[in-house]
């Protein structure tokens, strides 16, 4: 894991013998690959800590924490800054030590204001600048939330921040109080929303922001907020969108190739990841290396890797895959649980690519950010359709949805996830007839009735607890402003700020660092999203397709079998099966209905033996059965990272 830590005290003292050793073994305890570890200071009250994946400049000089301004200043970084030959050239001269990025950043923040300096990078970045003379420290976040960071403040002011979760509450020596607010988040929507995080005390800094602390006072604010102009500001003619899609899509990527390591790409059998290998192609990068995970057995999901294999073919790259069975992922499971640094929903496929990519290379591109920006997913087309039908944008359309959303719940299980449902619940209002309302049903995995239930709280508060979300609320209420014109817009900025931030990003940092994979996301990039706001709502969406202009623009890059097939593709692991194998479901009871589980008292133990209950019982094994395996898989992650993190039980 490259990650940093640090630790000020609000007023200098005396470093006890518990102090640095607590210190010396939270540095050791981040998850890494590579040797290189650094430490500054401590006798001064504060102390910065780091441990580092190499990648640019591997030699000693590339070593943190690095100081600058005759040891003024102090620098951790965690990250990559992909313009920093760019920004170098244009700072006054002088004289360094590294051929890396992390030098030309402490340069740029020395000699110039922060603003000034956090508005020319471009990359994915998380940094701490602290200035020994002010005794004052600045903490910063990336535009978009690619690169994490938590921190906690105590009554005193002493200040605690770091890369992983785990390491802040070690390094703080704060006890493990799980916050009963993150587990109606993470049973809502599939992970913890920031700033909130599974430990109480324990604060995640949002995406594009900035945290400043001086002798015990603490401020975040935030520095970017993403938005997207009117129609007067859309890039118009298809023609002259296409240029503009192709030339930024292979700018960033060319720009992510940045390494003194090979880089790899993840690849699956759909558009998002055969594009960013055609891409590394296309620039000149003349060995690639693919990734990608499939099954040895019927598994009920469709094995996208023969796919992925066929692509690599016909692109020219070398292509590796590891084929999974039933009994091989569950003897991964334990390695999996203790990777986690909070729980989650949907992280175990990057973490199974990230583990063949790791033995192989040190970075690796993914497609991901084309759906969210380019409206690849599914509901996206149903929320279009709802935009398109009459009924449900219509007054009766609320009285319809009420309707059909208590139709619902006397629908079989295996209806309800069936396409022709789905249509029809969008078609007559039941997803809401504005953006919030559709991103809401469309990103919730158990409705608050249900959480209120499992938690044993008044539904009162679990709407409160999973909806009374500052930056969520924030974006919502300012959705006009920051997306006028185009309902799509507002959708995607609502997937930006959630799913993005809070699922993807953050869990593919997690599980990637902990095989020593950098994963690297050219799509998710600010040239690329100010593009993407340019682009008017139907250059990206259509009844039949998404990611339209993606495609359009790539065509002669990518083969038939990528072009012609417009169905959104996932790498999905086949849960909804394999969670009854035997092995599995014994595994799984014995986790969920354990004395330990029952003691520790997150989920009523009751309403958990009504979802085992329903998901047993059913025999769905295709992708209509999410619905019901996801509240088990979800059960049966909190636990196992309970038990994995040690949780005392109640």
């Amino acid at each position: 894991m490259c990650g940093f830590l640090g630790w000020f005290k609000a007023k200098p003292r005396p470093w006890s013998e518990a102090e640095r050793s607590r210190a010396a073994k939270t540095l050791q305890s981040l998850h890494h690959r590579g040797p290189d570890d650094g430490a500054d200071a401590e006798g001064e009250g504060w102390w910065m800590g780091f441990r580092r994946l190499s990648i640019l400049d591997l030699s000693p000089g590339g070593r943190q924490p690095m100081s600058f301004g005759n040891d003024r200043y102090t620098l951790t970084f965690n990250g990559e800054i992909y313009n920093f030959r760019e920004l170098k050239a244009g700072l006054p001269p002088r004289e360094y030590r590294s051929s890396g990025d992390t030098e030309v950043l402490g340069a740029l923040l020395e000699s110039q204001t922060l603003t000034g300096a956090l508005s020319k990078l471009r990359g994915m970045f998380a940094f701490a600048w602290w200035d020994r003379a002010e005794r004052s420290l600045v903490v910063a976040r990336d535009h978009f939330g690619i690169k994490p960071l938590y921190y906690r403040i105590n009554e005193q002011g002493d200040l605690w921040i770091g890369s992983e979760l785990r390491a802040v509450r070690r390094l703080s020596g704060a006890g493990l109080q799980v916050s009963k607010r993150a587990l109606a988040q993470y049973f809502r929507w599939g992970a913890v929303q920031a700033p909130d995080t599974m430990i109480e005390g324990i604060e995640c800094l949002p995406p594009g922001h900035l945290l400043r602390w001086h002798e015990g006072r603490l401020r975040v604010e935030r520095w970017f907020t993403p938005s997207w102009p009117g129609q007067d500001g859309w890039e118009h003619g298809h023609a002259a969108q296409r240029d503009e899609v192709r030339k930024t899509v292979l700018a960033s990527v060319e720009a992510h190739l940045v390494s003194d390591v090979p880089v790899g790409v993840f690849l699956s059998g759909g558009l998002d990841s055969s594009l960013m290998a055609a891409c590394m192609k296309h620039v000149g990068q003349s060995e690639v290396q693919a990734f990608s995970i499939g099954y040895e057995e019927d598994a009920g999901v469709p094995d996208e890797s023969d796919t992925a294999e066929r692509t690599a073919r016909f692109l020219g790259c070398k292509f590796m895959r590891e084929r999974l069975t039933a009994d091989s992922l569950e003897a991964k499971l334990d390695r999996y649980f203790a990777t986690l640094d909070q729980p989650t929903g949907d992280a175990l496929n990057t973490w199974l690519a990230s583990e063949l990519a790791g033995r192989h290379v040190k970075v690796t591109l993914s497609g991901l950010g084309a759906d969210e920006w380019f409206a690849g997913y599914n509901y996206h087309r149903l929320a279009l359709l709802a935009q398109r039908s009459p009924l449900a944008r219509s007054a009766l359309g609320r009285v319809t949805g009420s309707a059909l959303r208590l139709a619902e719940v006397f629908l079989p299980q295996r209806a309800r996830g069936h396409k022709a449902w789905k249509a029809l619940l969008y078609a007559g209002g039941g997803a809401g007839g504005n953006a919030a309302e559709m991103h809401t049903l469309g990103r919730t995995i158990m409705p608050s009735a249900t959480v209120a239930k499992l938690l044993g709280m008044p539904l009162a508060e679990a709407h409160r607890c999973s909806e009374d979300i500052p930056l969520r609320a924030g974006l919502i209420a300012g959705l006009d402003q920051r997306a006028p014109d185009a309902w799509l817009h507002q959708l995607l900025l609502l997937e930006t700020e959630t799913y993005l931030a809070n699922t993807l990003l953050r869990d593919n940092d997690c599980t990637s660092m902990a095989h020593g994979l950098e994963l690297r996301v050219p799509l998710v990039d600010r040239e690329v999203f100010d593009l993407a706001g340019r682009l008017p709502p139907d250059s990206k969406l259509s009844m039949t397709s998404g990611k339209r202009i993606l495609r359009e623009s790539f065509r002669d890059l990518l083969p038939d079998w990528i072009n012609h097939d417009s169905q959104k593709k996932t790498f999905t692991l086949p849960l909804m099966k394999w969670m009854r194998e035997p092995k599995w479901r014994a595994r799984i009871m014995d986790t969920l209905t354990s004395r330990q589980s029952i003691e520790r008292g997150w989920a009523n133990a009751s309403q958990t033996q009504k979802l085992l209950a329903r998901y047993f019982a059913s025999s769905t094994d295709t992708k209509a059965a999410w619905h019901l395996s996801q509240p088990v898989w979800m059960l049966f992650v909190l636990e196992s990272w309970a038990l994995a993190q040690e949780v005392p039980s109640t």
